[in-house]
């Protein structure tokens, strides 16, 4: 029996530790505006699926989600993410692979979403720590990204989200009581992503400040996330 949708956000928030109002909230949030049925979409450093199969539930023609967790890793990420897209359904449209994005080639269709939501920093941590001041570091993350530009169709939609640098805490060596976990040494702001992809022929569609659950638009600004998570969802177009 298939499930309804609100069962299956249901079944996917449970799976990824959200409560089903939350999870719907930062999903909504993230695609709003962007054209989910009928696309294929890529979930690069997608963990165990949370908005792969926001995509896959949303009619996405083929959702790829990688990871690049090891065979036989004791985490069960990968294997969590295929049990639940067996629970919804989805095994024709979704697929997962433990894989980086170097690792992908060329599809055969290209993606028309791709989603790197707080992974793009972890790509090189070394690098990322001096994009901000260092040509270098530019250039790392524009060989590492590059394959993006053969992956998506023209304007399709690069969704990057991360915490930025700039945090009332960090300016002072402190952690966020609301993030406790970042370290803002190896993060970076959205306007210093738009420039890197830039060099790659993106051009920026939105920024956006994500808001804070429950308190939804009210927290959705630079400067409530400047005294929390300073957390920004950047979406851009590919070239074309």
């Amino acid at each position: 029996m298939r499930l309804s949708r609100a069962e299956a956000v249901g079944v996917v928030a449970r799976a990824v530790g959200k409560s089903p109002r939350r999870y719907r909230a930062r999903a909504e949030f993230l695609f709003d505006g962007i054209e989910l049925d009928g696309q294929r979409v890529l979930d690069v450093g997608c963990g165990p699926g949370t908005y792969a199969l926001w995509a896959g539930m949303h009619g996405a023609e083929y959702v790829l989600g990688i990871e690049p967790e090891a065979d036989g890793s004791t985490s069960g990420t990968l294997d969590r993410f295929r049990q639940t897209v067996t629970k919804l359904g989805l095994d024709e449209s979704v697929e997962v692979a433990g894989a980086f994005l170097q690792d992908l080639d060329v599809p055969d269709k290209p993606f028309d979403v791709v989603v790197m939501y707080n992974v793009i920093n972890h790509l090189d941590e070394d690098a990322v720590a001096r994009l901000h001041k260092d040509a270098s570091a530019a250039e790392r993350f524009v060989d590492l990204l590059a394959p993006l530009t053969e992956m998506m169709s023209d304007g399709g939609y690069l969704i990057l989200a991360d915490c930025g640098r700039d945090n009332f805490w960090g300016r002072f060596g402190l952690r966020s009581p609301a993030a406790p976990s970042i370290d803002w040494d190896i993060h970076q702001q959205p306007e210093v992503w738009s420039q890197v992809m830039a060099k790659l022929g993106f051009r920026e569609h939105d920024v956006r400040w994500s808001p804070q659950f429950p308190l939804g638009r009210l927290s959705a600004n630079r400067l409530f996330q400047y005294f929390t998570a300073s957390h920004f969802v950047l979406r851009l177009r590919a070239p074309g």
